[in-house]
């Protein structure tokens, strides 16, 4: 969930004509077009790019549109091509008067961009149903997703492209938006392509541009701040110099070395923190603390449980050691870690590097090379770091062999927690585990963590650097999966998220539909009430042309990815089908409460896509009710056809109602289509 990068929106050189052969190009399109693109439909879509001021570009076109463009003098250019009805393949020119480029296979069809947290970002690699079944179908020529890579250094999106779904390249395809995609290209036949710009753990601040963050309440006084710094360019380089003072602070009172955030993919994959000594079989781990991994619960093991809720060293750098015997080393060809390390891995074996991770929750897979296993004393080294959030094994480790695997859980391993991972920097620490939790309070006196500059949650950011970049591309509208980032403040999210909604809106100049899943229930602590997240997702269907995809039913307790990622993608889809496509034999979404009736006794409960009835899995419950002063009760409920009636004895003059109102919960109320209602307090 989350590599911290930034920067400015470059646009790229694209040469991907194998017809024609060019030293130099003289005009740049954004790097969002390339070979197997998908355009929208029978719209007028935008292209542009940069060239040289004064030069004429021609756009030609396959199909029949073409336009001519002069570069304005401030080096842009942007032009509308008219698209047919859907089809393809076609070929797509640029040229000037000395060079060409020319795209290939360009589909025209139906365009989506998803965006959001990790739960649209979420592989189909990582922890799916039936994953390998899926990959291995998912031979889709007609359905294309572009990535937007997560980097903020603005570089990255220059080699990007839109990729056709094949079992080859769908393993990186968001599977929410593959789904989705799935579900329209096979209902109406048409050639789908998704935009997907999502990055895990960030908050809907993020994804607002500054001027719209600075005109909403729970925003203003943030973004204000931020404009009258310079905006993001300008705050950056004041925090720079303020996280330079703060890392030599901290490196003199931790009298130990500190070392740079890497930027990018290649400094985080050539990291070193002058620590390969540990990866030795020969190094002395004596002094290393004992480390028990088969007390695991729910098959995770997650390093913060060796600390209290906020201590220093709950993000950082952990080094572990295990050393193992085997019958027959031949028998095993792969190391695996089973839903992923959590964040980033550096693992080695017998002293080689076997493997490195650089995202959270996905399956590991390093191959073992051949004759690198010995029958006796081999040793596992894995640098694990973790820049935020939970950090650890999401499930089982082993070697894997073709017919026997060796869990690697239940070795004898050792641990030395090297460094804290700070907003300024990697810093090394003197301490021992133990002292790490006895000197807690002390250490967080002392050592000061700064303001990172790289941060994917900074106001606007991710709206800057992940968005623009493919803004103006044309779409059909949008498809937004996040708020578990915003469950601490749920009371500020119904606005922050209309107004993102609204946002989006007038930089496309359109009122484009906006679809979103609400949060699946989860188990979080005590101290934080997602309902009351999903509540405010509810209310924000007051905003013209949304819907939501309620996914009470499908929620892990203990999971924050839910593996079902096709049912998420088939119900964005219903909204889409019935909304934009009009489809009529299905029903958009699950029910939504729309009215309430006071009585005596007894509130009645009225429902909107209810389906022919509403109809109850196991037992009705979940339904509470209580009188003016807010002390709710288990409340009796009967369905009444679109209508749920509840009561209860302990309450002679019901004010108020609610249903699922619990950070995980188990749906028992639906509509006659199968799709779960969505929870709400009211009044």
């Amino acid at each position: 969930m989350r590599l911290l990068f930034k920067i400015s929106f470059v646009f790229c050189i694209v040469v991907f004509s194998l017809s024609c052969t060019q030293v130099k190009v003289p005009f740049t399109v954004a790097p969002v077009f390339s070979d197997h693109m998908v355009l929208q439909q029978q719209s007028l879509v935008p292209v542009w790019g940069k060239g040289i001021p004064g030069t004429t570009l021609v756009c030609e076109s396959s199909w029949g549109s073409r336009f001519e463009i002069q570069v304005e003098p401030d080096g842009s250019w942007r032009a509308e091509l008219e698209t047919p009805e859907y089809g393809g393949p076609y070929t797509l020119s640029l040229s000037s008067e000395t060079d060409l480029v020319t795209f290939k296979d360009v589909f025209v069809g139906e365009v989506w961009l998803t965006s959001g947290q990790s739960n649209m970002e979420w592989p189909m690699k990582s922890r799916i149903l039936n994953r390998e079944e899926e990959i291995k179908s998912a031979d889709f020529p007609e359905i294309r997703m572009f990535t937007v890579p997560r980097d903020l250094n603005g570089t990255n999106i220059n080699a990007a492209s839109w990729k056709v779904a094949s079992p080859e390249n769908a393993v990186n395809f968001s599977a929410v938006g593959y789904f989705f995609a799935r579900e329209i290209h096979k209902k109406l036949g048409v050639p789908v392509g998704i935009l997907n710009s999502s990055w895990g753990g960030t908050r809907v601040e993020a994804w607002t541009s500054i001027e719209k963050l600075a005109a909403l309440d729970a925003s203003r006084e943030e973004a204000e701040y931020i404009l009258s710094q310079g905006g993001l360019e300008g705050l950056q380089q004041n925090t720079i110099q303020k996280n330079k003072e703060i890392q030599q602070s901290n490196s003199n009172y931790l009298r130990s070395k500190s070392y740079a955030i890497p930027s990018d993919k290649e400094a985080w994959e050539t990291l070193d923190l002058d620590d390969l000594e540990f990866t030795s079989p020969s190094f002395d781990d004596t002094n290393w603390t004992e480390l028990r991994l088969e007390s695991t619960q729910n098959e995770h093991f997650f390093f913060e449980n060796e600390f209290n809720q906020g201590n220093l060293a709950e993000n950082g750098v952990v080094w572990l050691r295990s050393t193992f015997d085997l019958e027959d080393p031949s028998a095993f060809s792969h190391f695996v870690a089973e839903g992923g390390i959590d964040d980033y891995d550096y693992t080695y074996l017998n002293g080689k590097q076997i493997g490195i991770g650089l995202y959270c929750c996905t399956d590991r897979s390093y191959e073992i090379p051949e004759g690198l296993l010995k029958k006796e004393g081999n040793v596992l080294a894995m640098r694990v770091i973790d820049v935020a959030g939970h950090w650890g094994f999401r499930g089982d480790v082993f070697l894997k062999g073709a017919e026997q695997n060796h869990s690697l859980i239940k070795e004898f391993w050792k641990q030395k927690h090297l460094a804290f991972y700070l907003n300024t920097s990697i810093q090394k620490h003197p301490y021992s585990l133990k002292e790490l939790q006895t000197k807690a309070d002390e250490i967080k006196t002392n050592v000061v963590k700064g303001e990172a500059v790289q941060n994917p949650n900074d106001y606007s950011i991710l709206y800057t650097k992940m968005i623009q970049p493919i803004h103006p591309y044309k779409v059909k509208g949008f498809l937004w999966y996040q708020g578990e980032r915003n469950v601490p403040n749920p009371q500020d999210y119904q606005a922050l998220f209309s107004g993102m909604i609204e946002d989006w809106r007038q930089k496309w100049g359109e009122d484009l539909p906006f679809y979103f899943v609400q949060i699946a229930p989860f188990k979080y602590t005590d101290q934080v009430q997602s309902q009351a997240l999903r509540d405010a997702q509810r209310k924000t269907l007051a905003l013209n042309k949304t819907g939501m995809a309620i996914t009470l039913d499908i929620g892990e307790e203990n999971d924050i990815h839910p593996a079902n990622k096709q049912d998420v993608g088939k119900r964005l889809a219903r909204l889409a089908l019935v909304n934009e496509y009009e489809v009529d034999t299905i029903i958009a979404t699950g029910p939504l409460l729309s009215s309430f009736s006071l009585f005596p006794k007894h509130i009645d409960l009225s429902f909107e896509f209810a389906g022919t009835e509403l109809i109850s899995k196991g037992r009705l419950e979940g339904f509470e009710i209580a009188d003016s002063d807010g002390v709710f009760y288990p409340a009796h409920a009967e369905i009444q056809g679109s209508k749920v009636r509840v009561s209860s004895s302990k309450v002679k003059n019901p004010q108020k109602a609610r249903y699922g109102w619990k950070n995980y919960f188990d749906a028992r109320l639906f509509n006659s289509d199968g799709l779960p209602a969505s929870s709400f307090s009211i009044p």
